[in-house]
């Protein structure tokens, strides 16, 4: 995988800014560190992708364990954004997912220096099921962590029970401006697996034509300048 986006990125650079994959269970092995030093010093990945998938190894370390240690040092070396992916695994619950956010938190608070995107948001079910954001204390302070961003990317989740313009998802996106400021958000489509509900155009308009409460500038920073920022692109 990391070879292919290599080459899309090589192929495309003016679109595309490719990211390198992590067996996470197993990242303190010599061999997926030797990859990871391969991965951005030969292929020149441009970020991370981290998806907390332990799965296939019981689910016996989270990641905050202490062997992954040389692997987050790796990281935090290497200046790269990490786009995280959160689930409630083992217990895919409300309480696992607090679970799981607390050891990212822990490691955010290592790695101070460190930019992470915690990619899809926070999850709906668990947080917003009435229709705005209950977060409880430690879920808040783990999303206001300076080196955290949050992506907005509600039709790829919700689009098949709220249609478009998706006025549920506007007023999410409502209540994480006003907690966290419009700098933590960036704005997200999962093209092409979105185009099961919408259309690409449909899955930026929600946003860019359907949330007047938005100013321009802060649609200017969530649709485009906070990931640009982020991943190194030139505005």
């Amino acid at each position: 995988m990391n070879d292919y986006n290599a080459f899309a990125q090589s192929q495309y650079p003016a679109k595309f800014s490719a990211l390198l994959q992590v067996d996470e269970a197993v990242a303190d092995r010599g061999e997926a560190l030797s990859e990871f030093d391969r991965a951005v010093g030969r292929l020149g990945l441009k970020g991370i992708y981290y998806s907390q998938d332990f799965s296939r190894h019981g689910y016996a370390r989270n990641v905050d364990d202490p062997a992954f240690g040389p692997f987050w040092d790796r990281v935090a070396a290497s200046k790269l954004p990490v786009f995280i992916e959160l689930s409630g695994t083992p217990s895919y619950d409300r309480a696992g997912y607090i679970g799981n956010l607390s050891a990212l938190s822990r490691v955010m608070q290592r790695l101070p220096g460190t930019r992470f995107l915690l990619v899809m948001g926070p999850p709906v079910a668990h947080f917003a099921a009435n229709g705005r954001w209950d977060f409880p204390p430690e879920v808040l302070a783990a999303y206001k962590r300076d080196n955290l961003q949050m992506e907005i990317m509600f039709p790829i989740t919700w689009g098949g029970r709220w249609d478009y313009p998706y006025p549920e998802a506007q007023e999410l996106i409502r209540g994480m401006r006003d907690l966290f400021g419009a700098g933590k958000l960036v704005w997200g489509s999962d093209m092409p697996n979105v185009e099961r509900f919408c259309t690409y155009t449909q899955s930026l308009d929600y946003v860019r034509r359907y949330c007047p409460f938005l100013s321009a500038s802060e649609k200017d920073e969530v649709l485009g300048r906070n990931a640009a920022e982020l991943i190194g692109v030139p505005a």
